[in-house]
């Protein structure tokens, strides 16, 4: 990698989510701590895997959301889309916000 490639990596904002991952994984921990939980309570308690616990806590980028979700819900944290809302919106997208259904799909039938 050369001395330009380094630099222009260093000034870009991180886009692999791993620094939202790491603070994630950190507040979870802090909350399950402060409310006196083991890693094996939370795992028993939303039926998902203590590996998976340890791999969020440690701030794994790539673990599946859904798990991650419930978890936070678990122990009462409420996650907020944060950076979309506020984010300029592209003149090439639609303007929709998340309450919004799309209008392409077909009705759902009984």
């Amino acid at each position: 990698m050369s001395n330009n490639d380094q630099s222009s990596a260093i000034s870009q904002p991180d886009q692999s989510g791993a620094d939202d991952a790491r603070r994630f994984g950190l507040m979870v921990r802090a909350r399950r701590k402060a409310q006196g939980l083991r890693q094996e309570d939370v795992a028993s308690a939303t039926g998902v895997g203590r590996r998976y616990i340890v791999d969020m806590e440690n701030g794994k980028p790539t673990l599946r959301i859904g798990p991650a979700l419930m978890i936070a819900r678990f122990l009462g944290i409420a996650p907020m889309i944060e950076h979309a809302l506020s984010a300029p919106q592209d003149s090439n997208l639609p303007d929709m916000s998340p309450e919004d259904p799309p209008d392409d799909l077909p009705p759902l039938e009984d």
